[in-house]
């Protein structure tokens, strides 16, 4: 991995060798399981049609019959594995270019987006993306195989760097209900929509857009934290800056430290509650976290959901 403040390129496409089995056996077997999938509809496993077996592409699925007559090894398709793409909407508002332990809140994004990408590209899913920051946005349409995942890759690298490219740390955040607003004109029905975020700009207005992705799409949602932003720091005097301005900050102060407390408290216990609402799964996490464990927990997988 990098030094945690930008994502290069190399460091994600390595991300391969987890989304292929090359992971140790705890993330095996925790692939294998998880309790934040049952919200989710699902892969239809219709029988529809075969195709010759490509890399990473599950053994128990082959068709013995194609292969024993071609000599060449042949994979069944269902109905849902070929119709449903993959489309990965990823925050790089200023609040994202934070963090106070191993990584920016921008770069696990972008590992985050990588791994599941990856996982998506191996199992035949169709991957797309919608970046975007307080400036920019860059849309990838769902492809398949690696010329979908390599341009998004390549995207979420290079917005991870943005700040130093285009000096976006004096820009406004972009609100969500934009990028949601934007992104239901393209989204095909039956994606599975994943969302990448600190949300910080999710609010009420964001609900009707939600509820309407839900009614013909599945929806899953990642929630970037620092822990810096789950609690405050024991008791002392802070130096903080914003690159621009500086100040103190006396957490030894009671008045202080219990506003931080609510502040935290109420901005998770909001974003939980408003996905609730909607029946979407969403997983708070941390740079700290055990973030690949999580994702092959939490991601649905063919047979999972």
């Amino acid at each position: 991995m990098s030094h945690g403040v930008i994502a290069t390129l190399p460091e994600l496409i390595k991300l391969e060798q987890c989304a292929r089995g090359r992971q140790p056996r705890t993330l095996a077997k925790a692939a294998r399981s998880g309790d934040k999938l049952s919200l989710l509809r699902g892969r239809g496993m219709d029988f529809t049609d075969v195709r010759h077996y490509h890399t990473g592409d599950e053994i128990r699925h082959m068709e013995w019959r194609s292969t024993a007559r071609t000599g060449k090894p042949h994979i069944k398709l269902y109905q849902e594995e070929r119709e449903r793409p993959i489309v990965l909407l990823v925050d790089f508002n200023p609040s994202m270019y934070f963090g106070t332990r191993v990584a920016f809140k921008s770069v696990l994004a972008a590992r985050l987006a990588s791994l599941i990408a990856w996982m998506s590209s191996a199992e035949g899913d169709r991957v797309g993306g919608f970046l975007f920051s307080g400036k920019h946005h860059q849309e990838f349409l769902p492809r398949s195989r690696k010329a979908g995942v390599l341009p998004l890759l390549a995207g979420l690298a290079e917005y991870t760097d943005i700040l130093h490219q285009h000096h976006d740390h004096k820009s406004q955040p972009r609100p969500l209900v934009d990028t949601l607003s934007q992104l239901r004109h393209v989204l095909k029905p039956g994606s599975l929509l994943v969302l990448i975020s600190d949300f910080y700009t999710l609010d009420a207005s964001c609900e009707p857009l939600i509820s309407r992705l839900r009614q013909h799409n599945d929806l899953l949602a990642y929630h970037i934290n620092d822990p810096l932003e789950l609690a405050p720091p024991a008791p002392g005097i802070y130096p903080v800056t914003d690159g621009t301005r500086r100040l103190r900050l006396n957490t030894r102060d009671t008045h202080i430290y219990q506003a931080y407390t609510t502040f935290a408290e109420t901005h998770l216990a909001a974003v939980e509650q408003r996905f609730k609402r909607f029946k979407t799964p969403c997983v708070s996490l941390t740079a700290e976290s055990d973030w690949v464990n999580i994702i092959h927990k939490t991601f649905p997988r063919r047979g999972h959901a």
